[in-house]
């Protein structure tokens, strides 16, 4: 810290941190938020303000101290709730669990304690203690008209058969939700459990159907502009080629310690991070969002800011100082241990600024048959991030853009840089494509990669289950039940 902020009271600190974040300096608003902590002012229940403004920039363990200030000062069921929250989404799982059991022990008939509960056991492949929670929800009275969120986790872990008395519930409750706009999202989430239900008893129109209204219910929340992502893909192939990079400022960072999983959602990713951690030398991954962080002095990514950011007063720095904060916040999250796996969405979008900021970080990009990955997505609820899922058109333009993408930077990317692997390659001959991957990134052969599938991790993307078996085909041909229904998806994707 620099000697004027150490000179400021915990208040005033607060203040200048919330001014800093307005003006985009990550770096400043950091440790203006670390003095916060360090002269401890009486915030109380205030302190979950500074907890989220933490959260938001990557700080992790200030967002827990303050989350935990919070909770001291006024321990209610919310704060209780939010803290808890936090530890799972930063990968503090096993505190997290903790903190969840000590909440149903408090308040053993409340829902969403239970429910929180339930997830964590999921995270952690503990199917028979979630299940149970969930069945206990189910019963409780005052669950009548919510018991969606309880139908959505379970409809995850279990399948289901044709005369499965779970469906006949779930119609029922979707039937008393009815079509009332307060209760929309309340049908989504049902919609998508039943969609999941009638999939798995072999009754592909009703699932597709089910499927289908669900997306239609989320679109007047999207936020995806397929007009808008073209432009901006069309900005970046025709502006960030290997002249525009050689004139860039390079970062001095030198550290090789991320490595950038990169493709599309359901297209093998949380597949190749659990073979990575599978090895001594890689620590952990997730879907870190951290590097965005590091660079939000750029209000925007496209070549344009790009250089305006990296040619304005001080700009030279500016690549090296984005690296070292990513660095930072990858030990804020992980430790100082190990190599470490990223598999934010969207990375593919930036490709060419991280590089320029992490020069020996490694990417390996996934890729599957489309038709695979658009039925994937189309039938799973994504909690944020995704809403280009949310129609098969749409999901079409998406994957046409990332298609540009890949053949971009596999063009511009230096030699060695980006492995591309194909996902039905990789499930065919798996110790072949593991070597590759691994050889790519710098580790030695561990025979315990091939069980990578009994590595003892908390996985919280919508394939916690896939990765907890060993590798099979089935799933990459599941959409040819739904190829007729699909023709949106592949009139949008060919450019139709």
């Amino acid at each position: 810290m620099t000697d004027a902020i150490q000179t400021l009271d915990g208040a005033q600190a607060v203040n200048a941190a919330v001014e800093a974040f307005k003006a985009r300096e990550r770096d400043a608003c950091a440790a203006l938020l670390g003095r916060a902590i360090q002269a401890d002012p009486p915030l109380g229940p205030k302190w979950m303000s500074v907890s989220r403004m933490a959260d938001t920039i990557g700080e992790v363990n200030i967002a827990l101290a303050a989350a935990r200030r919070a909770v001291a000062a006024a321990p209610t069921a919310e704060h209780r709730q939010a803290h808890a929250n936090m530890l799972s989404q930063n990968g503090r799982t096993e505190e997290a669990q903790r903190e969840a059991l000590a909440l149903v022990r408090d308040r053993p008939n409340d829902p969403s304690a239970l429910h929180f509960l339930a997830t964590i056991h999921v995270q952690f492949g503990e199917e028979e203690e979630a299940t149970a929670i969930l069945r206990r929800i189910l019963t409780l009275p005052t669950v009548a008209m919510g018991a969606e969120n309880a139908w959505s986790v379970l409809a995850g872990i279990k399948t289901f058969t044709p005369d499965d008395p779970d469906v006949p519930a779930m119609e029922a409750l979707l039937e008393r939700i009815g079509h009332a706009p307060d209760r929309r999202m309340s049908r989504v989430v049902l919609l998508f459990a039943l969609g999941k239900a009638y999939d798995d008893a072999g009754d592909a129109e009703r699932a597709f159907d089910a499927f289908a209204e669900a997306g239609r219910l989320q679109m007047p929340d999207s936020t995806y502009r397929p007009d808008e992502a073209d432009r901006f893909v069309d900005e970046v192939v025709s502006g960030w080629d290997p002249a525009f990079m050689e004139s860039l400022p390079r970062s001095d960072c030198d550290s090789d310690r991320p490595i950038f999983v990169l493709g599309l959602p359901r297209s093998g990713t949380t597949l190749v991070e659990q073979i990575l951690v599978s090895h001594s030398q890689v620590h952990d991954g997730a879907e870190v969002q951290m590097f965005r962080h590091a660079a939000m002095k750029l209000r925007t990514h496209d070549p344009r800011a790009v250089r305006e950011a990296f040619d304005g007063p001080g700009g030279a720095a500016v690549p090296g100082r984005i690296g070292r904060s990513y660095l930072h916040l990858l030990d804020e999250r992980f430790g100082k241990e190990g190599r470490v796996v990223d598999k934010t969405l969207n990375h593919t979008r930036i490709l060419g600024l991280i590089h320029q900021c992490l020069p020996n970080a490694k990417f390996i990009w996934l890729r599957r048959h489309p038709a695979g990955i658009a039925w994937s997505c189309f039938r799973t609820r994504f909690a944020k991030g995704v809403d280009w899922a949310r129609s098969l058109e749409h999901i079409g333009r998406h994957f046409r853009g990332e298609d540009r993408l890949w053949a971009h930077w596999s063009k511009v990317l230096p030699e060695g840089t980006l492995l591309t692997v194909p996902y039905e390659e990789l499930v065919a001959d798996p110790d072949v494509w593991m070597r590759r991957i691994l050889d790519h990134v710098g580790l030695p052969w561990e025979d315990q990669v091939r069980d990578f599938h009994k590595t003892d991790r908390a996985v919280t993307t919508a394939s916690f289950a896939q990765v907890r078996k060993p590798l099979y085909s089935k799933s990459a041909t599941a959409w040819k039940r739904y190829e007729d229904r699909l023709k949106p998806f592949f009139d949008a994707y060919e450019g139709r």
